[in-house]
């Protein structure tokens, strides 16, 4: 079978990266539909990024261009691609759906870090198979967005038109090589590794541009007072809560005798004092293995904002300390309470895996902890991966394709 996969940023390539591995490995052809003009800032996919899958074939296709055209002429018989449906319809390319199908192509999406939760119920008209990690993400997408989902069909009709088949984005654990992560950063071989992931401080959410932002505190109390924050203002003068948790942190890894690392990405706009204090400070520079990966394959300790980095810990058997903030730009998005609500049980509440702690108390805690208070429990780590990751090996990308080759027959 001829396989294309849309890989238009490097989100896409950290997703799929083990899936074309694996489509190569079971002797498909593959197309790659890159497009080298991204404008995303960090998500541009050069020429180099794209060599580790050395059997592909690598074909320009610019975002907005026809698609159908491009599919024919390279004899592509399935599609696949993250969060597909919104892709094609992001990309001007779903008035072409159906000459696409039409063809006989087949369309199939993948999930990235929990996205499919939020897509639209329609999208399973459009694409063959919508994949999932987990059963239990599933089922709480169709209750999350139950009303539209019964005008799709009934459940034997979605379940269909879906699968749970695990993280083909986590399978890269698989490729990771832990001696020449260390070596390459400057880490001993025995020295423990505290990962910090930065927070998103460049979405729309005045807390954190405002309680924990970078600047001087009168001034930021001031804009919270102008802008009808007025709550806000004691937290705003009696510290800075973004830096003092770092320096806690930091305090931690050199207690331990742990370096501490501070992975971030561009758009997060970081505040200066994330790279003072790190003993190593890096953006997602590689796509296969991918940079988050490769560091979470050598922690012992992941702190992080309430972020999908919780499924790259539990996956890789790293305990997890998940900071509490505001999250006001995603309160809308469905499911959000099983997500981030952090109730005892849920993604970022789980004892023996991942520990919840709010933004007021957060720096604190760490100063009082070491290494050893977060210690992952194999009972409850085995209950985690059951229930949001599906399964714990590094295999979801054949299985996948199982599915893939089945359902094109």
């Amino acid at each position: 079978m001829t396989i294309g996969f849309l890989v238009p940023r490097k989100g896409s390539l950290k997703v799929m990266g083990a899936l074309i591995q694996a489509a190569l490995d079971r002797g498909h052809a593959v197309v790659l539909l890159w497009d080298p003009d991204e404008k995303k800032p960090g998500e541009r996919v050069s020429e180099t990024e794209l060599r580790p899958w050395t059997g592909a074939r690598v074909v320009r296709h610019a975002r907005g261009t026809p698609l159908l055209d491009v599919l024919t002429a390279h004899g592509v018989e399935a599609v696949i691609g993250t969060s597909l449906h919104y892709v094609l319809k992001g990309a001007g390319h779903a008035p072409e759906v159906p000459a696409i199908r039409a063809a006989g192509i087949r369309l199939y999406s993948v999930d990235y870090a929990l996205d499919t939760i939020r897509s639209e119920p329609a999208g399973y008209d459009v694409v063959d198979v919508t994949f999932y990690m987990s059963d239990h993400q599933r089922q709480l997408h169709w209750t999350a967005m139950a009303e539209p989902f019964a005008r799709v069909g009934d459940t034997a009709h979605l379940t269909a038109r879906s699968a749970a088949c695990g993280s083909t984005m986590l399978d890269q654990l698989a490729v990771v090589d832990r001696a020449a992560v260390r070596k390459r950063h400057g880490i001993d071989p025995a020295q423990p590794v505290v990962l910090f992931m930065s927070m998103k401080m460049a979405v729309p959410d005045p807390w954190r541009r405002l309680v924990w932002g970078s600047g001087w505190r009168g001034l930021r109390a001031a804009r919270a007072l102008a802008t009808g924050h007025a709550q806000w203002v004691p937290t705003i003068l009696r510290g800075h809560g973004y830096r003092d948790l770092v320096e806690a942190a930091s305090r931690l890894a050199r207690r331990s005798g742990a370096a501490f690392i501070v992975k971030s990405r561009e758009k997060n706009d970081d505040p200066a004092f994330l790279r003072r204090r790190a003993d190593v400070f890096l953006y997602d520079e590689a796509v296969y293995p991918y940079t988050s990966m490769e560091l979470m394959a050598i922690a012992d300790l992941c702190i992080h904002f309430q972020s999908g980095a919780v499924l790259e810990a539990a996956f890789a058997g790293v305990p997890s300390l998940s900071i509490a903030v505001s999250q006001a730009h995603i309160e809308q998005y469905a499911a959000f309470e099983e997500l981030y609500g952090g109730r005892p049980g849920t993604l970022q509440n789980f004892p023996g895996v991942v520990w919840p702690a709010p933004a007021e108390t957060a720096a604190a805690l760490l100063d009082r902890s070491s290494l050893a208070d977060f210690a992952v429990d194999p009972a409850a780590r085995a209950a985690y991966v059951a229930r949001f990751l599906g399964f714990g090996d590094t295999r979801s990308s054949h299985r996948v394709l199982e599915v893939i080759e089945r359902t094109a027959r």
